[in-house]
């Protein structure tokens, strides 16, 4: 019969050290992957809300003005570039990013069709990678 020493077992704990070594980091680097997946997905999904924000304020802005007349102030701010009533655009800044408004309209009247569409966007900077846009419309 052999009697196994010390020195024949030092192997076997190294062996398995290293393998519990390398599942615990594959499990960490897999844990980490997806978190990191998920705080991207997060980032997108409020960059989108910016955007989609945007556009409603700028197509209610366009809406409220082209139905009552005046003077129209978004944003605390006056519009130029627009007059009430008639066709045209604008495009100004709102809190967390910007907006493009442009309001058509065809017939003659009393049976003149309007069509707005406004385009948000979560940052004023046309050159960013990560511009993102979302847009609204009504007709009526």
């Amino acid at each position: 019969m052999i009697k196994k020493t010390k020195k024949d077992s030092k192997g076997a704990v190294l062996l398995i050290a290293i393998l519990v070594s390398g599942v615990t980091l594959a499990v960490g680097f897999g844990v980490y992957n997806r978190t990191y997946k998920e705080l991207l997905f997060a980032s997108f999904w409020k960059q989108t809300q910016i955007a989609f924000s945007a556009a409603d304020a700028g197509l209610e802005c366009a809406l409220y003005w082209d139905t009552n007349g005046g003077s129209p102030i978004c944003f605390g701010s006056a519009i130029s570039g627009w007059t009430p009533g008639t066709a045209g655009s604008f495009s100004a800044p709102v809190s967390s990013g910007c907006v493009s408004v442009i309001i058509t309209k065809v017939g003659v009247s009393p049976s003149i069709v309007t069509t707005i569409e406004s385009r948000g966007y979560n940052t004023c900077d046309a050159t960013n990678l990560r511009r993102v846009e979302r847009g609204l419309g009504v007709q009526y």
